[in-house]
């Protein structure tokens, strides 16, 4: 009888281990898979979006709707524009690409710039986007990890003030 009692025991512990890593792997997938790294980093700020360190490349322009981009100089089109959010002060960098306007321009400048929230206005300390008869703030229409769309009010002879809109992207 021994071999009987022994063959039931261990039948009996087989089920009740069964049971336990049943419950521990069950434990495990819930534990895991409840929490994810997206649910634990707060969203990005458009300042951190703007700032993210990499650079942005021009996408399109359009002054009233139509497409404006034939009217920009082909120096200005192949330029990066990368934004550093390191607040208190936040650097920038313009690379003028492999089309440079003033081949005795250096090949990059550095900026600095802020981003007020409350407004949606970008300030720099320089004419980092070089728009012919820009006036007033420059707008940040809409930011997203991939795309920064800007606004600007420009003056342009025959046409009066019209809204240009750059869209840069990654």
């Amino acid at each position: 009888m021994p071999i009987l009692d022994f063959l039931i025991y261990t039948a009996i512990t087989m089920k009740y281990l069964y049971k336990l890593s049943f419950l521990v792997a069950l434990a495990s997938l819930l534990t895991l898979g409840s929490c994810s790294e997206d649910e634990n980093e707060p969203p990005k700020s458009d300042a951190e979006l703007i700032g993210s360190g990499i650079a942005w490349k021009f996408s399109a322009v359009t002054a009233a709707g139509i497409d404006a981009s034939s009217y920009i100089d082909d120096c200005y089109l192949d330029n990066l524009l990368t934004f550093n959010y390191q607040p208190p002060t936040n650097v920038g960098v313009v690379d003028s690409g492999a089309t440079k306007c003033d081949d005795s321009a250096p090949q990059t400048t550095d900026f600095t710039w802020e981003y007020d929230e409350s407004t949606k206005v970008l300030s720099v300390d320089t004419e980092v986007i070089e728009i012919p008869g820009a006036v007033g703030e420059i707008k940040v229409v809409s930011v997203s990890a991939t795309q920064l769309v800007l606004s600007q009010s420009v003056s342009l002879p025959g046409f009066g003030t019209q809204e240009i809109v750059l869209t840069l992207v990654h």
